[in-house]
């Protein structure tokens, strides 16, 4: 790839960031590692959910053509990593997950290096000792029908759910409410989050589901959901469902990396890959189609601005609280399983 010429596809999408022309885009480092993942011809990345990674191979294919990405989305992913590792099996090139969940990997030396200076990364970018790089967070807020909720009656706080009027209108995830509780912990102290559980879920009758949220809220079964995440609520919008978010004075923000395992069978594409998702251009492409966003210090995306502008305090995942938040979601997850009262 000469100097300053892009493939023409990459134009043609839009993919070509103003302030990037004299950045890695022109690196020798960054052509001669695709010159060499082009020569391997394929990655493999398995992330969480497929919504979350369904749009990389299009949008890395339009900056780097020739390189085959394949996907395998699976919550579980971690854990089978793990497995085939310990099989000496290493068919996995790209790890791209929660920070909690990439953490038991980067205890075993599972993952990998990269050079994650080279895309525009800072320290504070870099996390699990050098072996992953920050992508974005999933940011919890309330969502609701908007059809049915005029915005200015929404509850002010997170404790405001516990008023009266919202009893029966209330729904929450069975897996994403214990999390956000966790985070709650943190800022509010065990017991009294313990407290809110209770009250949200005896008290306010909140109904607690596996089931998709967007549909009950769609079908007005419930007003709003308790601990879902702004991107969701703005993807559901976007396929023309009626929900609105709002975030609370405290937001919860769980972080979500990447990295190249250390065995990746292509490694040179395992690098460029995971190097790309953290570079300006990956994460406006993912919060433009998919709409989850970097909101940590210094992140110049449309969210980050928003909260701010909000005076929001927003509690962030790191290496320092996510053990800890760990700990206190699996213990208040047995209220919202009804383990315990």
């Amino acid at each position: 790839m000469a100097r300053g010429v892009l493939p023409l596809v990459a134009v043609a999408l839009g993919l070509v960031p103003l302030s990037a022309q004299d950045g890695w885009i022109d690196a020798p480092e960054v052509r001669r590692l695709y010159q060499q993942a082009r020569a391997e011809g394929r990655v493999v990345l398995w992330g969480s959910q497929n919504r979350e990674i369904d749009w990389i191979p299009e949008v890395f294919n339009a900056r780097f053509p020739g390189i085959e990405v394949e996907l395998n989305a699976d919550r579980a992913a971690g854990t089978k990593i793990v497995a085939e590792q310990r099989a000496r099996r290493y068919a996995v090139d790209v790890f791209h997950f929660s920070l909690g969940g990439m953490l038991p990997l980067q205890q075993r030396r599972i993952l990998g290096e990269n050079d994650w200076a080279l895309w525009g990364n800072g320290p504070s970018d870099v996390l699990l000792d050098g072996a992953a790089g920050a992508t974005h967070n999933l940011v919890y807020a309330l969502v609701y029908n908007d059809v049915l909720v005029p915005a200015a009656d929404l509850p002010a706080s997170w404790l405001a759910l516990l008023e009266p009027r919202w009893k029966g209108k209330l729904v929450a995830s069975q897996f994403l409410l214990p999390r956000l509780l966790g985070f709650l912990a943190l800022e509010w102290g065990e017991s009294r989050t313990a407290e809110f559980a209770r009250a949200l879920i005896e008290d306010q009758d909140t109904l607690i589901t596996r089931a998709p949220r967007e549909g009950i809220l769609q079908r007005g079964e419930r007003l709003v959901a308790v601990g879902e995440f702004v991107g969701s609520a703005q993807y559901w919008k976007s396929q023309g469902l009626p929900t609105g978010w709002v975030a609370l004075p405290i937001v919860p923000a769980a972080q979500f990396a990447v990295a190249p395992l250390a065995r990746a069978p292509h490694p040179n594409a395992a690098r460029l890959l995971a190097g790309w998702l953290t570079s300006d251009e990956a994460k406006a492409a993912r919060e433009r189609l998919r709409f989850d966003a970097d909101i940590r210090p210094g992140a110049t995306s449309a969210l980050a601005t928003a909260l701010s502008a909000q005076g929001r305090t927003v509690l962030y995942e790191d290496v320092d609280t996510m053990v800890e938040r760990a700990s206190l979601y699996e213990r208040l997850s047995r209220i919202v399983t009804g383990q315990v009262r």
